[in-house]
């Protein structure tokens, strides 16, 4: 089982707590994968939605929220380029000032040909606009490359694949695997059994699917599951429970119509798993 992920890095940095952990996984990353990586911090405008019913902001008001913002950005990059020298891991540094944020970072990913898109769950504050808070949620949507979204320090001692048979699942656990080579990790294979089957049949195909994961992949022993409940809920109260440090999963399942897998569980999962989060498509 082979795939080509993990080769061109694209680390999204602002100067939070979350961005530094994303920055000391992807240097980790970088090192064992040998990968090409660019740091991007995008600077957002200072004032992106201005009220009604209120004057305009005052000029030199604007200009001082700007400078602020652009000084705290080339902060956050330089910071970022130092961490990438000291582990020995060379890394391109970009710094767009007053863009959108998402849709620069989504911008650069294809310009760049990035396999992988890394960054930290929430930014400084989840109200400054700079930070990578609310910005997650628009990348992991609508990137169409992997995204990593890391929680926590990741060691990947223990990694929970979903999987239901479809292509990005398939995908999903492709990476898993290249992950849990490198790191020696212990990979389980979970499946959420349809709710709306009888329980034995249920069981069955999850069964079914579980077993078919494990056949794709060579020279790992791995665990298998089959659980019933609400897809994301089970996904993520399973992770929790068994101290996972990373889920890996498609980015959709395997039509609009089977809700037994991934949808917007996919979203779910990403926003309130405990620990960090692949989202493969």
């Amino acid at each position: 089982m082979t795939v080509s992920g993990f080769q061109n890095l694209l680390v999204a940095v602002d100067d939070s707590k979350y961005s530094l952990q994303a920055e000391e996984f992807a240097a980790d990353l970088a090192k064992n994968f040998s990968s090409r990586v660019t740091v991007l911090h995008v600077v957002p405008h200072a004032i992106t939605h201005q009220p009604s019913g209120y004057d305009q902001v005052p000029k030199n008001i604007l200009e001082e929220l700007e400078g602020s913002l652009l000084q705290r950005g080339r902060l956050a990059v330089q910071q970022a380029k130092s961490l990438f020298a000291e582990e020995g891991v060379k890394a391109e540094t970009m710094l767009e000032e007053f863009a959108d944020p998402a849709d620069t970072i989504l911008e650069v990913a294809k310009e760049k040909k990035s396999d992988t898109l890394i960054l930290g769950n929430k930014g400084k504050s989840e109200i400054e606009d700079f930070a990578l808070g609310g910005v997650v949620d628009k990348v992991f949507r609508h990137a169409d490359l992997p995204v990593f979204i890391v929680k926590k320090k990741t060691d990947f001692s223990k990694i929970l694949v979903a999987v239901d048979g479809s292509k990005h699942a398939e995908k999903a656990l492709k990476y898993a695997v290249q992950l849990g080579e490198k790191y020696k990790s212990r990979v389980t294979l979970l499946n959420v059994a349809q709710t709306m089957m009888r329980r034995e049949a249920a069981k069955s195909v999850g069964e079914r699917v579980v077993s078919d994961a494990e056949a794709q992949v060579k020279g790992m022993k791995t665990d298998k599951k089959v659980e019933f409940g609400h897809p994301s809920k089970t996904i993520i109260d399973f992770a929790k429970k068994g101290e996972y440090d990373l889920i890996a999963l498609g980015g959709r399942g395997l039509n609009p119509v089977k809700r037994f897998f991934l949808g917007s569980v996919s979203d779910n999962v990403a926003r309130h798993a405990h620990c960090s989060v692949l989202i493969v498509r």
